[in-house]
């Protein structure tokens, strides 16, 4: 009877070792996978910066270009302007005079 015992203390043990040995297993697997989650996580993340990074250079250089093609049109405006310097001095003269007065 002892026998029997010793043998199904044994064999309870050894369960429980492969019990231990297999939650520690999977232990290991889980931390891996999320380890590699991680990392490709952290590659999407990077990914999706650059992407953002070209998407606003691309807009600050649109935005540079729109710039200066309105300074442009806008120099083009006011030097297609007339410029009446006889009327200019007029004016000039006419608003000292009445704020001389």
């Amino acid at each position: 009877m002892s026998d029997m015992l010793d043998k199904l203390l044994q064999t309870e043990k050894s369960a429980a070792e492969m019990v231990s040995s297999a939650e520690a297993e999977g232990n290991r697997r889980k931390a891996e996978a999320r380890a590699e989650a991680q990392k490709r996580h952290a590659a999407l993340l990077k990914a999706k910066a650059e992407e953002v990074e070209r998407v606003v250079e691309a807009e600050r250089e649109r935005a540079v270009v729109t710039r200066r093609d309105k300074n442009e049109e806008y120099r083009a405006k006011l030097s297609a302007r007339p410029l009446d310097r006889d009327r200019f001095s007029r004016l000039i003269a006419e608003l000292t005079e009445k704020n001389g007065k």
